[in-house]
């Protein structure tokens, strides 16, 4: 006990001295959290994570899966997690704490301004090119293809219908929980449950609103995010 103690103490003296090294992370992305020390003996231990401590004061949802701790970063700023693990005499064996600064992701205003850059040269091709796309449009064969793909996509448009989503949560308690709240603010909210294939577990979403019209549901949107004061996006649903 008194080497063990000893050990302990020469490990926080030594973390004491040494400037904490924060890992970058991106916002909305997932990531996943395991100790390198023991990830491949991870059957021989027992794993008591601690929630993860977010910039701001709202919950941090995660998730637990085998040895590792997954969580969404939703805020910019610095998070921490703490991990203690135990043998199989639930003695604890290490004690590991986890830094990450969460940061947006810059390859999307990359992926915005490439999308521009074409629409630009998109647009300066076809006023090139004016004349001749007024001679093809004449063709009857054009013409009536054209008025076909109308018709097709109005109907697909006649198909589908907008909701607001408002988060996801790795439990039911905690999404009801949310929904509550809402409904105490007088917003109709409900909740849907997904399946996620990829990490084969359930999620469960609150939303509000059902809109056949997108521009009501962006107009209700920015109306719900002044109310709850947190940002959510507008959910495309294909109807039977």
């Amino acid at each position: 006990m008194i080497k063990h103690i000893y050990i302990i103490g020469l490990i926080l003296l030594i973390a004491c001295g040494s400037e904490i090294e924060f890992q970058e992370i991106f916002i909305n992305k997932t990531v996943k959290v395991y100790s390198n020390d023991y990830h491949d003996n991870a059957d021989n231990y027992t794993f008591k994570w601690e929630p993860p401590i977010g910039p701001t004061d709202k919950v941090v949802p995660f998730d637990l899966k085998n040895d590792m701790l997954i969580f969404t970063p939703k805020a910019e700023g610095n998070y921490e997690i703490h991990l203690s693990i135990t043998n199989i005499s639930d003695e604890i064996i290490a004690n590991e704490i986890f830094y990450y600064n969460a940061i947006p992701d810059t390859s999307m205003n990359l992926f915005n301004d490439k999308k521009l850059v074409y629409n630009n040269e998109k647009s300066a091709h076809v006023n090139t090119d004016k004349n001749e796309v007024k001679v093809q449009r004449n063709k009857i064969t054009k013409t009536n293809k054209k008025i076909k793909q109308k018709k097709r996509v109005s109907k697909q448009s006649s198909n589908l219908s907008y909701t607001i989503q408002i988060a996801a949560w790795p439990s039911l308690e905690e999404a009801r929980n949310q929904q509550l709240s809402l409904i105490n603010e007088d917003i109709d909210a409900y909740i849907q449950r997904y399946y996620r294939n990829k990490s084969d577990n359930i999620w469960y979403r609150v939303r509000v609103g059902n809109f056949k019209n997108k521009t009501n549901a962006i107009n209700f949107k920015k109306q719900l995010e002044s109310i709850i004061n947190s940002s959510t996006w507008i959910d495309v649903i294909q109807n039977k």
